[in-house]
C-alpha cells in the first residue's frame, strides 16, 4: 500500500456505525470506544497514522465499527451527526471544517466527559507543574476522606474515570484539551502559569496562552497565582477568586509567612504546615502546594486531612526525582525529564545550589531557549546537548556555559561522571520533548536512571 493511502480495516456492518466519527486513535480514541460500547454505540474510527497505536483495542472494543487508517477523511461521510476529535489534531482540517458548514457539532472527550459526570469537577492547567499539582491534590483529598479520582491528561483519560461513587474528579487538562473542548462547567480551576510551550502548534504565545484560558471560561471559582503577573485579568469578572503565592498571603489568599521556628504555608495570618514538613523539594513544588490548597480551600473538606496528604506526598517520577546520590563521590543525580520546556528547566536549575552539570535537548517544539543562557551564565555551568535541537541550544549556550555534544543519553550520563566534583549536582532537565528520540519523557528518565545505575556497579 502507498504511504499515505487509506486503509479500511474489514468491519462488520452496524446501523449507527456511521453516525459518530472519532479522529485519532491513540489513547484518547480507546477511552472513546469504550465510553461508545457501554451506550451499545458504534462509530467509524479515523487517524492518519497506517499503524494507528489503538486500532486493535478499538476492534475488541468495537467489532462493527469501520476504521480508517492512513489518512483522515477530507468530508464528513453523509450519516454523520456528531465528530468527535482526539486533542493534537490540527483545528484546520478539512473535515472540521466540512463539519462546521454542515453544522455537525465537534466535540472533545472531555465535553462528553462532562456532560455525564455526576461529581464534581476541578481543572488544573499550565506550562508547568500541572500533573504535580492534579496528583498532590488528589493525595490531599483523599487523605481528607473524600472520594476522589484524578486523570485527563495524565494518567486515565478522562472517560475512563466515570462512575457514580466518585465525589471529585480532578482532571489536569492541557492546551489542545481546552482548545478543542467547549466551555467546561468546572467547580474549581486553575492557571498556574503561562511560558513558551507547544509553539509548534499554537503558532505563537498568544494563541496558546488563550488555549490555557479556557479553563476559567466557566468554572464556579477561580485560583490563581498571584506570582504570575496579568493571570488574575484571565478570570472573568463574574467568577469568585482566591489567590496564592510565595510571599505573605492577602487575608483570603494561601502563601507563606515566617514563624520563630521557620516559614509555613498559611491563608491569610492563619499558619497551616511548616514548609520544611513537606516531601518535595523546590520553591516551585511550594508554589504547587499553595495551589493544591487553594483549590482544596474550594471544598468543604478538614483541613487536617489535607495538611496529612501534603505531608505525605512524595512527588512524581521524573519529576526532580533523586535516581543516585553517591556519598564517596558527593555528586547527586537528578532525573527531570518531564522539564519538556524552558520555563520548567528554568525552574529546576534554580532549585538547585552549587556547581552544576545540566544534561538537556530534544525538539524544542519552536521555543528559542534564550533564558537558559541567562541562568547557566551565572552558574558556571556544564551543558551537555543531545537531540534533534542540541545545535540550536549550543549555539544559545556558546560563551555562556562549558557546552559537550553527545548522541545519546548513555553518553550524556557517562560524560557528566567524567566531568563531576564533589558537591556537583547532575541534572537532566532537558527544556524539551523527548519524542525525537524516545517514546516518552519517561523513558527518557528511565533510560538515564539505568544509564547512572550502570555506571555505578
Amino acid at each position: 500500500m502507498m504511504a499515505g493511502a487509506q486503509q479500511i480495516l474489514p468491519v462488520a456492518a452496524a446501523e449507527n456505525a456511521h453516525r459518530t466519527l472519532v479522529l485519532g486513535m491513540g489513547a484518547t480514541g480507546v477511552s472513546i470506544a469504550a465510553w461508545l460500547s457501554k451506550q451499545g454505540r458504534s462509530a467509524t474510527f479515523a487517524d492518519s497514522r497506517e499503524h494507528a497505536p489503538g486500532a486493535a483495542r478499538i476492534r475488541e472494543l468495537l467489532p462493527d465499527a469501520e476504521l480508517l487508517c492512513g489518512e483522515l477523511p477530507v468530508n464528513l461521510p453523509a450519516e454523520t451527526k456528531q465528530l468527535l476529535i482526539s486533542p493534537g489534531l490540527g483545528l484546520d482540517l478539512p473535515v472540521l471544517q466540512d463539519a462546521q458548514r454542515k453544522n455537525i457539532p465537534v466535540l472533545s472527550d472531555i465535553d462528553l466527559f462532562a456532560a455525564e459526570c455526576t461529581g464534581r469537577i476541578i481543572g488544573i492547567t499550565g506550562s508547568n507543574g500541572k500533573s504535580t499539582v492534579t496528583s498532590l491534590l488528589a493525595c490531599m483529598l483523599s487523605a481528607a476522606g473524600v472520594r476522589v479520582k484524578a486523570g485527563g491528561n495524565l494518567g486515565t483519560p478522562a472517560l475512563d474515570l466515570l462512575d457514580d461513587e466518585t465525589e471529585v474528579f480532578v482532571l489536569e487538562l492541557s492546551s489542545f484539551q481546552l482548545e478543542r473542548s467547549g466551555d467546561l462547567p468546572l467547580h474549581a480551576a486553575v492557571l498556574l502559569n503561562i511560558s513558551p510551550d507547544h509553539l509548534d502548534h499554537h503558532g505563537d504565545i498568544e494563541h496558546y496562552g488563550a488555549a490555557k484560558q479556557r479553563i476559567y471560561a466557566r468554572c464556579g471559582f477561580a485560583v490563581v497565582n498571584r506570582d504570575e503577573a496579568g493571570l488574575a485579568q484571565c478570570v472573568p469578572p463574574s467568577v469568585p477568586q482566591t489567590g496564592f503565592g510565595l510571599g505573605k498571603p492577602a487575608p483570603m489568599d494561601w502563601g507563606v509567612i515566617d514563624n520563630d521556628d521557620g516559614q509555613w504555608i498559611a491563608r491569610g495570618n492563619f499558619a497551616v504546615m511548616p514548609v520544611n514538613a513537606l516531601q518535595i523539594a523546590g520553591r516551585h513544588n511550594l508554589s504547587n502546594v499553595l495551589a493544591a490548597f487553594a483549590l482544596a480551600d474550594s471544598l468543604d473538606v478538614p483541613l487536617d486531612g489535607l495538611v496529612t496528604g501534603a505531608r505525605l506526598f512524595t512527588g512524581l517520577p521524573h519529576r526532580m526525582q533523586v535516581v543516585s546520590f553517591d556519598r564517596e563521590s558527593d555528586v547527586v543525580w537528578i532525573d527531570d525529564s518531564k522539564a519538556t520546556n524552558e520555563a520548567a528547566a528554568l525552574a529546576s536549575i534554580r532549585s538547585i545550589d552549587g556547581p552544576l552539570i545540566l544534561i538537556a535537548g530534544g525538539d524544542a517544539k519552536g521555543g528559542e531557549l534564550r533564558e537558559l543562557a541567562d541562568e547557566l551564565g551565572r552558574r558556571n555551568a556544564i551543558a551537555i546537548l543531545l537531540g534533534k535541537d542540541r545545535d540550536l541550544i549550543k549555539s544559545r549556550l556558546t560563551g555562556a556555559a562549558d557546552v559537550r555534544l553527545v548522541d545519546s543519553i548513555e553518553a550524556a550520563a557517562a560524560q557528566a561522571a567524567e566531568l563531576a566534583q564533589p558537591g556537583y549536582t547532575v541534572l537532566l532537565a532537558p527544556a524539551c520533548s523527548s519524542l525525537d528520540m524516545f517514546a516518552s519523557y519517561a523513558e527518557r528518565g528511565d533510560r538515564f536512571a539505568a544509564a547512572v545505575r550502570e555506571l555505578q556497579r
